[in-house]
């Protein structure tokens, strides 16, 4: 049991080390797949109420919603399939107006310190420009700050993969020597 236990957490620990590094070496083609998978889904999800529309439209004006929601469920799955880059572009300009956001209100804690004659204001200061420079980057340049996010992403999946490989590893190490000691005292208790 403890020995399939180990495989299992060895292999799955690989299978992350393998897909951290997919992230770190082909982050734009990563995204372009989600983004092409969330496409086939939105434009899924949209073909089944367009379709009822048609089959149940005498029935009522509810089918009407119905046929307007997938027809935006079908357009949004057709941006997303048309333009590989849009996942690319939504998600560092989201990230980059909440950066902004976040550095606007630590700009007003760091004034309301410096008010209150707290000398690490000028702390909080620098941090706040830093993030609304770091949420600027996002919305500027939306391309390079998905790649670098998605490598980051797979650099921690990376580290954390290794970690647990070595961590399974040692507790295979243990837990051979607990169950030599274990045979080492049987053998003790039964030569008396």
């Amino acid at each position: 049991m403890i020995k399939k236990v180990y495989r299992i957490s060895i292999v799955s620990s690989i299978l992350l080390l393998l897909f951290g590094l997919l992230l770190v070496f082909n982050a734009e083609g990563f995204i372009k797949s989600i983004s092409a998978i969330i496409g086939v889904i939105l434009l899924l999800i949209g073909i089944f109420p367009v379709v009822d529309y048609f089959r149940y439209r005498k029935e009522g004006v509810l089918a009407g919603i119905g046929l307007i929601s997938g027809i935006f469920s079908i357009v949004c799955g057709l941006m997303f399939l048309l333009n590989e880059n849009m996942l690319m572009i939504l998600v560092p300009v989201f990230i980059g107006v909440w950066m902004i956001i976040n550095g606007i209100n630590r700009f007003q804690i760091a004034f309301e310190i410096k008010d209150n004659n707290v000398n690490s204001w000028v702390i909080t200061f620098i941090f706040s420009i830093l993030i609304i420079i770091g949420g600027a980057y996002f919305i500027i340049n939306p391309i390079s700050g998905a790649t670098f996010v998605t490598q980051t992403l797979g650099i921690i999946i990376c580290i954390y993969a290794v970690l647990d490989i070595i961590d399974c590893i040692l507790i295979r190490v243990k837990f051979k020597r607990v169950t030599e000691e274990i045979k080492q005292i049987d053998k003790v208790i039964d030569e008396q």
